[in-house]
């Protein structure tokens, strides 16, 4: 018999966790539409989409249950909205960034549910 365990739901793992997961999910959709929208990157948009679409699913379920492969996992979403801005020039990189910041403090928000010291 398995024990599940549940993160802690104080009020900062919800913003947390419910940010982090927001984000995951418009970028995936908004990285499905831009496929048929700019059909000459729809392979790179293809790419990205499915990168969303695994991070969606690992932070509804393995994160919200506080397993904690899920946490140090959830960061190379962070680190694959912050990469656009080291190879590319364009403007929109910047939107990434911001993207990154954002869930890059919401997982910090999240980490004490994780990592709590027990006496």
């Amino acid at each position: 018999m398995t024990t599940q365990t549940v993160a802690t739901r104080n009020t900062t793992f919800k913003i947390g966790w419910i940010t982090v997961l927001v984000i995951s999910v418009l970028a995936a959709l908004g990285h499905i539409i831009l496929m048929f929208v700019i059909m000459d990157e729809a392979t790179l948009f293809l790419g990205w989409a499915a990168f969303n679409l695994y991070s969606t699913i690992v932070l509804y379920l393995p994160f919200r249950r506080g397993q904690t492969w899920a946490w140090y996992t959830s960061w190379l979403l962070v680190i694959g909205f912050a990469a656009p801005i080291l190879f590319s020039q364009e403007s929109f990189t910047v939107y990434y960034l911001g993207a990154a910041v954002v869930m890059a403090f919401s997982l910090l928000l999240t980490r004490s549910a994780f990592f709590s010291e027990k006496g």
